[in-house]
């Protein structure tokens, strides 16, 4: 990665500050309430509320819209997309989401949706969790566009706006089955289990058709179409015959990659890896295994990123392909089959974390460098609840929590929620340089020594 630019503290004039705040009161003012949103129109409302704003901001104006598959729903996701220099290039997702717990009444001193200032304070529900993040993220965006109107990202920015994320998730669980996600750059995690049964018996004889047989069948497949791949990313695949499964998808896009070719832009991402990453078999006796008897079941497992130049499906077809093929001969009750591995959904049962280590995971050193310049020390911790995160990481995403209140009382949930108006705006100006500082990375140097330690053939 290049060297990054020291990250600069930017401040809000003082019409800036007061324009934020009306617009954080005019949302607070609408009662998104979980439960009785969707059927009250409130969720409607606050998402035309969220695009008017969106659309009053240049570099966003025309390219903001209700996600497709929700803008017919009760539950509408707003999008914003500000096009970046390498519009191939992996995106940077700015979520946050509009929806809020209730209210009791009887329980506040103010009105939970009358967005009440007093004593430097913004009252209402939401104040905290989360409304002010979402105008927080419109306002940064608003004042780089200001402070430099030829300012564009390296990369597309994408924000996004949800509702429901009080109450399970659904509005990210729609925008990460939608078209558009499906479409970003970057590739996609499958995390694939093949399982082999076949017959037993023991190993002095020749049995025919063993699950090991099948297993390694399947792995040959892989191998043939891992090659295929890597061959695809550094130009030595040929145009031979690419009628089985294995080689059909990487034909279909040998075109396109030539064309990238050229001009030197073909990368990692534009193919699609494939790894063994297991491979399991044997009849086990205590603490070793019976070498002398034919195991019934064998497993491997595969670690498959998909390009976006694929369609999922494609991948999903070559593996019934290859299961099928290597079953074909198999006595009956016997079969080859696949499962994912990765869970979209809320019941998942895995632990997703996203690495904080700048060694690991660059973009932490983006994060936290940009914060230390702007005179902030991040502390990294675990969210005792959940967020909508989890989904984004449940698929290889890494997603950061981060709102700016520093030194605040946390009133998430509480009775006579508040933000205090410094801070406030303090995290629109936070957000200013961070955003300007994650838009601003090309490349990293991990990914180029990726791509050189893919072996050539």
């Amino acid at each position: 990665m290049a060297a990054a630019a020291t990250t600069t503290t930017v401040k809000l004039s003082p019409d800036e500050a007061e324009a934020a705040i009306s617009s954080f009161q005019s949302i607070l003012r609408i009662p998104t309430v979980s439960s009785t949103a969707p059927t009250s129109g409130a969720y409607v409302a606050c998402a035309q509320y969220i695009l008017s704003h969106l659309q009053s901001i240049p570099c966003l104006a025309s390219s903001s819209f209700l996600l497709e598959e929700s803008k017919d729903s009760n539950y509408p996701v707003v999008i914003a997309k500000w096009e970046g220099v390498h519009p191939d290039w992996p995106v940077i997702i700015l979520n946050s989401h509009y929806d809020v717990v209730p209210a009791i009444l009887e329980d506040w001193t103010v009105d939970p949706f009358g967005a009440e200032r007093r004593d430097g304070k913004i009252y209402g529900r939401g104040a905290q969790d989360m409304k002010c993040v979402c105008i927080q993220y419109m306002e940064a965006i608003r004042k780089l566009h200001t402070l430099d109107p030829t300012f564009i990202p390296q990369r597309t920015i994408y924000l996004t706006f949800v509702p429901d994320e009080e109450v399970g998730g659904s509005g990210m669980l729609s925008l990460i089955s939608s078209t558009l996600y499906r479409s970003l750059p970057g590739r996609l995690p499958w995390w694939i289990d093949v399982t082999a049964t076949g017959p037993t018996g023991h190993g002095s004889r020749f049995i025919d058709c063993t699950a090991v047989e099948q297993i390694i069948g399947v792995s040959n497949r892989a191998l043939a179409f891992r090659k295929e791949q890597r061959d695809l990313l550094h130009g030595d695949a040929q145009l031979a015959d690419h009628s089985n499964c294995a080689h059909a998808v990487a034909a279909k896009r040998h075109k396109m990659l030539n064309e990238k070719r050229k001009n030197g832009k073909v990368t990692l991402g534009d193919v699609t890896s494939l790894n063994i990453t297991t491979l399991e078999a044997g009849v086990k006796v205590e603490d070793t295994y019976a070498y002398n008897c034919v195991p019934p079941m064998a497993r491997c497992s595969l670690d498959i990123r998909i390009s976006p130049h694929v369609e999922p499906k494609e991948i999903s077809d070559m593996m019934d392909t290859w299961c099928r093929e290597c079953s074909s001969s198999v006595e009956e009750g016997y079969e080859v089959k696949w499962k994912s591995m990765l869970d979209m959904g809320p019941r998942s049962n895995t632990h997703a974390v996203t690495e904080v280590d700048a060694n690991i995971n660059p973009w932490y050193g983006v994060f936290s460098s940009a914060m230390r310049d702007m005179g902030y020390e991040v502390v990294p911790q675990i969210f005792p609840a959940a967020t909508d995160s989890r989904f984004l990481r449940q698929l290889g995403v890494r997603a950061f929590g981060f709102s700016p209140m520093r030194n605040t009382e946390i009133m998430l949930h509480e009775n006579d929620e508040y933000l205090e108006e410094s801070i406030f705006i303090e995290g629109i100006e936070v957000y200013v340089g961070l955003i300007k500082a994650l838009g601003s990375v090309t490349e990293f140097d991990a990914d180029q020594r990726q791509r050189k330690k893919v072996p050539s053939s």
